[in-house]
């Protein structure tokens, strides 16, 4: 029964028909322009992986700075295996990109 709870939350959630409530913003730090969570990440290193979105979060034309950085959180083991099975994803780990260009205040 606890199993069948856990995969019923969770395809709710995956819908998003859970409410989340905010959680606080968590610090910058002033090194990377990266959130807390996120890892700096190379573009350059990560296009020969098949990643093709960190290309387009950086580019000038999109809103990016061009500085060949960006921000890179992985996404939770389970929500990597339901939007891309290991069997057949082109990349080694999903992740959530951003640009590195926020500042603390």
């Amino acid at each position: 029964m606890r199993r069948c709870y856990y995969t019923i939350v969770l395809a709710i959630a995956s819908l998003g028909l859970v409410p989340v409530t905010a959680a606080p913003a968590m610090g910058t730090p002033a090194e990377t322009g990266c959130p807390s969570a996120h890892q700096v990440l190379v573009v350059a290193d990560l296009v020969p992986l098949g990643y093709m979105v960190p290309q387009q979060v950086d580019d000038p034309a999109n809103g990016g700075n061009g500085n060949g950085l960006v921000c890179g959180k992985p996404l939770n083991p389970v929500v990597q295996q339901l939007h891309c099975p290991t069997d057949t994803c082109p990349v080694p780990v999903v992740y959530y990109f951003l640009e590195d260009n926020l500042t603390r205040k």
